[in-house]
């Protein structure tokens, strides 16, 4: 009796499990508080056939053969072969001859509790898996003899946790199934076990990380859109192309060149007229600072062509500006191999070869195929015609090996449809992109906006103001 005073006192051994009771594999056991049994007596020892009202737990029959890990005579408590360790309740009681059962028999279960692992559970079957026996009550052999099954009230079931893996920053619970799960399943899953692994396991996370956004902008990015000739319709039918795909906290204004710009750009002459009408009237909104023209953060200059103003108004402000035409050619080059542009008149197709070896692309440039339409004429002739001239030139491209349509002017910008269905394959299916210049350079820019990244003043795009200023040039 006072044996077994003393051995309650003394600290309580890591908690073993029973098959479907809490995981074994999780943080070292806090102190539990001590709870009061009745004291064993001989013949309640002798007499035990299960559970009782003022004792809880489940505990194995006694084996009358008087053999056990306490030795000869001593009562048999340790767990079969089928069994955990014994849990908390059971090392509190001793046999007759006080003796309890060390703690060297009962090693930590390893993570992966496999047998022959240095830390393996040597009671568990090495044919079925410890998860297999949730839920299951198998029959005790102790002793060589065939033990009557527990009563199905002595222990209550434990309820079974699902299983969570981690997966792009949230817990997503997996169904639960009535399969067993392998022990390489377990080792993946419950990453809180004691320690490590003896062998190497897989990763349950997902490669792929948590989607960022970008934070609320103080104010929208405010694009001006320059229309380099004098017919404000143009102007008006680039800005419906581009409403529905202009991205949020982006603002997109719209210009038109002022007398005496040309109503149209179709040669070298009306492209010098337009340079200087425009140059001109932008300079009268010119910000206090000279880097931009009122508040835009960048323009877009909508002639599709290497247009003068380009570089002209490079050299006189410091944001951002493209043609629409070097934008739709990068990117036909990033998402094609060749490319091919629609023009409008003849003498379009020479000046666009020409701009396209002023811009290191001819190598990918299987040529252009003109409509014979003027610029105003594509809004002015029928658009069933229209529409026959755009798909007959891009099938013609797509014969020489274009795999890129780009559209060789601002005007053409309501006619993507057109040429995307005369590029249709039979089976009704587009392998061939079809690029909207307007819309090519509008993205572009927001691009270029959002990185922060002003025109270059140390080379060819230096200003000339000062200069002009000490020669006594005033009138610009």
């Amino acid at each position: 009796m006072a044996d077994f005073q003393q051995q309650q006192q003394q600290p309580h051994h890591p908690i073993a499990l029973r098959p479907g009771g809490p995981s074994s594999r999780s943080t070292s056991p806090q102190p539990q508080p001590q709870q009061q049994y009745p004291t064993p007596t001989a013949n309640t020892l002798a007499t035990y056939d299960g559970p009782t009202d003022d004792m809880p737990g489940s505990y194995p029959p006694r084996n009358p053969s008087g053999t056990g890990p306490g030795g000869a005579g001593g009562s048999n408590y340790g767990p079969s072969r089928s069994q955990s360790p014994p849990s908390q309740v059971q090392q509190g009681y001793s046999n007759s001859n006080g003796a309890r059962f060390p703690s060297s028999h009962y090693p930590p279960l390893s993570p992966t509790n496999e047998p022959g692992a240095p830390s393996g559970n040597p009671y568990a079957e090495p044919s079925r898996s410890r998860s297999s026996t949730i839920g299951q009550n198998y029959p005790i052999a102790l002793g060589g003899q065939q033990q009557p099954p527990l009563p199905m009230s002595s222990p209550p079931q434990q309820t079974v946790q699902p299983l969570f893996s981690q997966h792009s920053g949230h817990q997503l619970q997996q169904p639960q199934s009535s399969r067993p799960v392998s022990r390489g399943a377990n080792a993946a899953n419950n990453m809180s076990g004691p320690g490590p692994s003896t062998r190497p396991t897989s990763s349950a996370k997902s490669p792929f990380s948590t989607p960022i956004t970008s934070p609320p902008r103080q104010r929208p990015q405010q694009i001006l859109l320059i229309n380099p000739n004098s017919t404000r319709s143009m102007t008006d039918a680039c800005l419906s192309s581009l409403r529905p795909i202009v991205p949020p906290g982006v603002e997109v204004t719209g210009y038109t060149a002022p007398y005496p710009a040309p109503t149209a750009i179709e040669s070298t002459t009306d492209a010098i007229m337009s340079t200087e009408a425009v140059l001109r009237d932008l300079a009268k909104y010119a910000a206090s600072n000279g880097e931009t023209v009122q508040n835009y953060d960048g323009m877009i200059v909508a002639c599709f062509s290497k247009h003068p103003l380009i570089d002209a108004l490079r050299e006189s402000y410091d944001v951002p500006i493209i043609g629409i035409m070097e934008a739709s050619l990068y990117t036909a080059r990033m998402i094609g191999g060749r490319f091919g542009i629609i023009a409008t008149a003849a003498r379009s197709k020479y000046m666009q070869v020409d701009a396209v070896a002023a811009y290191g692309l001819d190598h990918f440039y299987v040529g252009s195929e003109a409509t014979h339409l003027g610029v105003l004429e594509l809004e002015n002739r029928p658009r069933e015609e229209v529409a026959k001239r755009m798909a007959h030139a891009a099938r013609a491209l797509v014969a020489k090996g274009a795999d890129t349509i780009l559209l060789g002017c601002a005007g053409m910008t309501d006619l993507v449809r057109a040429a995307k269905d005369g590029v249709r394959d039979e089976d009704g299916r587009r392998t061939v992109n079809v690029i909207d210049s307007v819309e090519a350079g509008l993205l572009m820019m927001t691009s270029l906006v959002g990185m922060g990244i002003p025109t270059s003043k140390k080379g060819v795009y230096k200003g000339e103001k000062e200069a002009r200023r000490t020669r006594g040039q005033n009138w610009l």
